[in-house]
Parts: C-alpha cells; sequence; structure tokens
C-alpha cells in the first residue's frame, strides 16, 4: 500500500512540475527591436541592422536557448554538438541534383535506378544549418514565427499558388471551399501561419500527383496525407505506404480533413510553445528541420531535407512581396545561436560593415549561392540591395549584370584566379 502511495505521489508531483514549465517563447512576450539586437553577436548584430532597414517594425529575437527535457530547463547547445548530430546516418538529406560537395555517396532514396536523394555531407550540413548564412531578406523567413498571424490573407494563399492546377482557385474536396480558405481556416482553428501552412503543402506536393493525395494509392484508396506526415521510407512506395497508414488511423479520408487535421498535428506535436502535450516549441521552419531540443539532438524532424526551410522560406518571402506593404508589417523572427558557430565571435560591434567581392549572401565566402542569387536578381525573382549589391557588383561598372554572374561562375570554377 505504501509503495503505491509513493507512486502516485511521484507521478502527482511529476505531472505538476511539467505541467508548469513555462513557455519557451511566445511572440507576445519578445523585447523591442534595440533590446533584442543587443543580444546578438557582433556579426549577426551588423546583418540584423541591414534586415531591420528593410523590414523596419520586425523584432529579430536571439534564440541562444533550447529546452532540454531531460534537464527541464533551457540550456546553450554547441555548433559541434549539432553538427555531430546532424551528419549522423540518415539524419539529413539533399537532392541528387545540389552540389556534389553538398552529398555523400550513401543513396536514401531510389525512383527506379536512380538515386535522387542523398545523405547530405558535413559540407552540406554546416551550410544550411548555420543560421548566419540566411540572414537576407528573402531567407530570413525560415526563421519567421509559425504562430498565427493576422496580417495573412486568403488572398496572400492565393498568390503563392499561382500556378499551381490543383491548388489555385481550386475546391477542397470534402468541404464546400476553396483550398485557400480551408488553410485560412486550419491556421485560425489551431493558431497557426497560413503561410506556413500553404507553402509546406506546395513544397511536399509540387504538381499533385504524389500518392499520398490522389486517394488512389493500392491499399489506401480514398486516404490523403497533404503535409506527408510520417511518410518515410527508402522508396516512393514505402513512404506512401507509410504516410497512408497513419492518415487511415487518423480518418483523413478526404483533403480537407487531411490539412485540418495535419495542421492540429503541426501544433500539437511541433509548433506548440510550451510543454503541456510534451511540444518543444519548434515555431519556425529552421526549427522544425534541425531540432537542437536535447537530450537527443535532431530526435524530432519534420523533415529530412536540409533544403526544405530555405524553399518554404522563399516561397513565403515571394508572397509577402507580392503586396505592396509587405516591408511595413510586424514579423517576429527566432534566429539560434549556437556556441562556437561561425560568426559568433567578433568582438567590436561599432566597425563598419566590409564588403567582399562576390559575397552576395555575406557568409564570408564566394560559392555557387552566391552567383545563383545574381542570377535571381538579373531574372527579376529576387531583389539585392545595400551591401549585398555592392558586393554583387563584381566586375565595378557600377551595376549587378550577367557579366557580375559569369565572372563570378568562373571564379569558382577556377578558371580565373581572383574577382
Amino acid at each position: 500500500m505504501k509503495k503505491t502511495l509513493l507512486v502516485l505521489l511521484t507521478l502527482v508531483i511529476s505531472f505538476s512540475f511539467v505541467s508548469s514549465t513555462k513557455a519557451l517563447y511566445t511572440d507576445a512576450s519578445v523585447g523591442t527591436y534595440e533590446q533584442e539586437l543587443s543580444k546578438f553577436p557582433c556579426d549577426y548584430q551588423n546583418k540584423i541592422k541591414q534586415l531591420h532597414s528593410i523590414y523596419p517594425n520586425a523584432v529579430f529575437v536571439a534564440q541562444n536557448l533550447f529546452f532540454d527535457w531531460s534537464k527541464y530547463k533551457e540550456v546553450p547547445v554547441a555548433w559541434n554538438d549539432m553538427v555531430k548530430a546532424e551528419t549522423a546516418a540518415n539524419k539529413s538529406w539533399i537532392g541528387s541534383t545540389q552540389p556534389a560537395a553538398y552529398r555523400t555517396s550513401t543513396c536514401r532514396q531510389w525512383s527506379g535506378s536512380t538515386c535522387t536523394w542523398y545523405e547530405a555531407s558535413k559540407a552540406g550540413v554546416e551550410h544550411y544549418l548555420n543560421p548566419y548564412n540566411f540572414l537576407d531578406e528573402r531567407y530570413v523567413f525560415m526563421f519567421e514565427s509559425q504562430l498565427y498571424n493576422p496580417n495573412q490573407t486568403e488572398d496572400g494563399i492565393e498568390n503563392m499558388f499561382s500556378g499551381s492546377a490543383f491548388l489555385s482557385h481550386k475546391n477542397c474536396p470534402g468541404s464546400n471551399k476553396t483550398y485557400a480558405q480551408v488553410i485560412m481556416e486550419a491556421a485560425q482553428t489551431h493558431g497557426l501561419s497560413a503561410y506556413m501552412l500553404a507553402a509546406r503543402i506546395k513544397q511536399e506536393q509540387g504538381s499533385g500527383t504524389s500518392p499520398l493525395i490522389t486517394g488512389k494509392h493500392p491499399g489506401y484508396e480514398g486516404y490523403y496525407n497533404y503535409f506527408n506526415i510520417k511518410a518515410a521510407g527508402s522508396n516512393t512506395t514505402e513512404i506512401a505506404n507509410n504516410g497512408l497508414a497513419y492518415a487511415k488511423e487518423q480518418g483523413w479520408n478526404t483533403p480537407y480533413k487531411s490539412i485540418v487535421g495535419g495542421a492540429k498535428f503541426l501544433r500539437s506535436k511541433y509548433i506548440g510553445a510550451n510543454d503541456k502535450y510534451n511540444v518543444k516549441g519548434q515555431m519556425t521552419g529552421y526549427l522544425q528541420k534541425w531540432d537542437p531540443y536535447g537530450p537527443q539532438y535532431a530526435g524530432q524532424q519534420y523533415m529530412q531535407n536540409i533544403m526544405a526551410p530555405y524553399s518554404e522560406a522563399s516561397s513565403t518571402y515571394k508572397t509577402y512581396a507580392s503586396f505592396s506593404n509587405y516591408k511595413n508589417l510586424k514579423y517576429v523572427f527566432y534566429i539560434p545561436i549556437f556556441v562556437g558557430a561561425p560568426n559568433t565571435t567578433s568582438t567590436s560591434c561599432n566597425a563598419s560593415n566590409s564588403v567582399k567581392k562576390g559575397d552576395v549572401n555575406g557568409d564570408g565566402k564566394v560559392t555557387s549561392a552566391d552567383y545563383l542569387m545574381i542570377r535571381d536578381y538579373i531574372m527579376g525573382s529576387y531583389d539585392l540591395k545595400d551591401n549585398y549589391k555592392l558586393a554583387a557588383d563584381v566586375t565595378g561598372d557600377g551595376k549587378v549584370t550577367s557579366a557580375d554572374y559569369l565572372k563570378i561562375r568562373d571564379y569558382i570554377m577556377g578558371v580565373i584566379n581572383s574577382l
């Protein structure tokens, strides 16, 4: 009897302790721009000042503590520990079309006799894991809070879906609403970013022919999984079977149920900002991929694709940029700071920003990422400003043209020795 009472008392104390743990972060609890800026390393401050000149009403939060479930408190996380965890077998994938330096020789997914996904190399992980590499006008949106944002609209989602034959202005089966209207409903119901939900569906489903959303996959006819939840495996059939088995378990027998139910899953398992339901507070696209929460880093990843936050950020940016006032909206960006990470050790915050020719994204190196940004700028799909534009003008003629793109390309390929 005494043993039973002791067990019950222990459970009550444990439950009370866990339930009383405070939220990790909430959008309402952040300080002013100036207060939050002072918490960043100096290199980051220089970049954030540039971003603030673009988004004057945004707040940038230095997320330098991460909840550790074995300690029940927030703790710093070392960069080397994150890299080690993320380069472990089967944790991080990258597509076959990406640079060879970012891939290992280990294939993780085949399409017939062709390898479509490889395990990412250490160089690939380090590039996409480092938040400093993505502090620019477009890709900063991988750090945007994914909690509900009243500035987001149905028209914004339709802009994001433009060109998608199966999503744009189309009825969502199982409802009398369009896909955009269903996403707005799911966002409001579960307190989530509507643009994140839309970007994720677009990222995961592409042209709309995946067996996860056609309702015709053998053995799982009539079931749908629009967010690819629990859809993992070494080939397309295994991936579809696993994802649709979960959809069947949840009763997602219409696209409507899949989207609303999938949004609930995201909120309850990833994005929620407290531990009442054992939620990790992964409230950005970046955190959902990289998962810096202990005791097992990378233990709860929404996606294995190391470029997914990058791609979703681009979709979100394009949607915001389609509105004339997007730069003046109130954004909250949570930017992780790891102990010992690159660009976290500078001591002088008053030094002027130096511009390195060709280093368009400001990561201190000249790589294919830089010439791709110039290409997008020339094609009109990306805007370069201030120091980014100065760095892109490698020919020094005061303009950014195809001549700059070609010169950087030749430099990276070793055709020329200097810029």
